[in-house]
């Protein structure tokens, strides 16, 4: 027979000290379950990402991939991406990070493009994670931070197809 159920008796205990039990260790699991749902999500401010500022470069293979994030400011944070190929070609990429209507959303505009939204789901001191399960691919976008190196990475929904960049930071002139 069940722990919670009204008919069963603890020896020595009566049926209001077991209920009484029972709706503590409900609200304790309610209240555990909270705390690590809201410290998934604990920020919902610019500023947590604060640690994405700065100019960002790989040289990988003769390519040049370089990212440039502002400070965030008055609810915004820009971005912008280019890489540089082998063959002379080039390709760019921008992107906004915003807070509006007590959420944070990234904005994605690949070669200029209208852009996808992608929705807060995580962040931490150095790891942000974005999410659009609507969107074809990407589903995910990551960032974080180790040192003086960002990686950014897309995802789909599972995690096992995906693409990723690491970049130094460097001085920009």
């Amino acid at each position: 027979m069940s722990v919670f159920s009204n008919t069963y008796r603890f020896p020595d205990f009566s049926f209001e000290i077991q209920s009484q039990f029972k709706n503590l260790l409900m609200k304790a699991i309610i209240t555990i379950s909270l705390l690590l749902v809201s410290n998934t999500v604990s920020a919902q401010s610019l500023a947590d990402l604060s640690w994405m500022n700065g100019y960002w470069t790989q040289e990988k293979n003769g390519t040049s991939v370089e990212e440039l994030w502002t400070t965030p400011d008055g609810g915004i944070m820009l971005g912008v991406n280019r890489s540089i190929y082998t063959n002379g070609r080039s390709s760019f990429e921008f992107f906004r990070i915003i807070e509006t209507q007590g959420k944070v959303l990234y904005m994605a505009s690949p070669g200029g493009q209208a852009p996808t939204s992608f929705t807060l789901t995580e962040v931490s001191s150095k790891k942000v994670v974005f999410e659009n399960m609507e969107h074809d691919f990407p589903q995910r976008v990551i960032y974080s931070r180790n040192g003086n190196s960002l990686t950014a990475r897309i995802e789909d929904a599972t995690g096992e197809k995906g693409m990723q960049w690491t970049w130094t930071k460097t001085k920009f002139d």
